[in-house]
């Protein structure tokens, strides 16, 4: 199962989305955005919650099959629990410790949150997982863990940006959230078998 909580702007463009075109449009749209990052991509379905509620989150829980998700080593599973999606902004020369002059902008403040359930193929068990993340800076915050929970891996993750501007003398901090969020997209779980 894959969950995204919309707010702000974002609940409001979705929404706009829901009252234009019916079920089956909506899940193409989605089949095919996600079916463009993960190959062999089924969705079995989709299901939105607060809806009418202009001043709630938007949810959106879709379930969705990928086969051949995990890569073989010997005897080993890999499989990177955070599905779809990056946060990394690129900002050219901040990742490589240049100095700035300038702020940096990160859009708009906001919160996104992902939840992943991944269910364990048959015979197989964890043996590793990502550390989990928690970072929490004046203009943005970052966390994500990872759990084997009943025959599944859960992965979950919260960004929140507080400050649309990160101050020049703050790239330091702005470049430690980089790597902290590469770091936590690129992680891998290991699976073993029983």
């Amino acid at each position: 199962a894959l969950c995204y909580t919309f707010t702000g702007g974002d609940a409001a463009i979705q929404r706009g989305d829901l009252q234009e075109q019916d079920a089956k449009d909506v899940e193409q749209m989605w089949e095919q955005s996600l079916g463009a990052v993960l190959r062999g991509l089924s969705l079995n379905g989709f299901e939105f919650h607060n809806t009418p509620g202009l001043d709630t989150p938007l949810k959106l829980d879709l379930y969705l099959s990928v086969p051949g998700y995990g890569r073989q080593v010997g005897p080993l599973l890999l499989v990177r629990p955070r599905v779809l999606g990056s946060d990394v902004r690129d900002v050219p020369g901040v990742l490589d410790g240049e100095a700035r002059k300038y702020p940096i902008e990160l859009s708009h403040p906001g919160i996104w949150t992902d939840s992943y359930d991944i269910k364990l193929p048959a015979g197989y068990t964890v043996d590793e997982i990502p550390d989990p993340v928690k970072l929490d800076l004046p203009f943005a915050s970052y966390r994500s863990s990872v759990a084997a929970k009943g025959g599944a891996l859960h992965f979950e993750r919260e960004y929140v940006v507080k400050q649309v501007e990160v101050p020049a003398t703050q790239a330091a901090e702005f470049r430690k959230l980089e790597g902290a969020i590469v770091t936590d997209e690129n992680g891998i779980a290991v699976l073993k078998k029983e």
